[in-house]
């Protein structure tokens, strides 16, 4: 596996689907910290339509977040993403797209399908 691809492996397990696992857990009302019970009482509430807008709004925001930050490293050379003393904006022809498309980082190594295809 190339450099691009391992970076892709972890950006995709370490945020994405941390940030998703947490969402299902507070869908699921399995979270025990404080900060969040309200939250999660709250969803509770929720009827399962409006339980799934917030699913799939959340997954939308969540992989907008991470084509701009991959973006910001593509339109600002002045910052450098680099992984194994390699810019990986220079491995790419461009960073956010590789997380689409049937052969994107999404599809390849998130264990949570995308609700949106």
């Amino acid at each position: 596996m190339n450099r691009l691809e391992k970076f892709g492996e972890m950006y995709i397990h370490e945020v994405r689907d941390r940030s998703l696992s947490l969402l299902y857990k507070l869908l699921e009302g399995k979270i025990k910290a404080p900060r969040l019970l309200r939250l999660q009482e709250e969803l509770n509430n929720l009827d399962n339509q409006k339980r799934k807008v917030i699913e799939e709004l959340s997954e939308a925001l969540i992989d907008n977040t991470l084509h701009n930050i991959l973006f910001l490293f593509e339109q600002y050379p002045e910052f450098e993403l680099t992984f194994e003393n390699q810019n990986l904006a220079n491995l790419s022809d461009g960073l956010s797209g590789e997380l689409y498309t049937e052969d994107g980082w999404i599809k390849k190594y998130s264990k949570y399908s995308s609700s949106l295809d």
